[in-house]
């Protein structure tokens, strides 16, 4: 699973790369699990590092 930390900008670059279109972003970003696929592109290309992979 893929979680949103505190530290989170808001950028929205999360939500551009996200190819499953399972993110969105209301001040800071916000993952729909059921849409996620777990490609860690969102992981990747965050500029502040606010999205981490967690085991459920």
């Amino acid at each position: 699973m893929i979680v949103v930390a505190q530290h989170c900008v808001g950028c929205a670059f999360c939500k551009l790369v996200c190819p499953e279109e399972a993110i969105d972003v209301f001040g800071v970003a916000k993952i729909n699990h059921d849409r996620c696929k777990s490609c860690k592109k969102c992981v990747i290309w965050c500029p502040v590092e606010a999205l981490k992979v967690v085991e459920e």
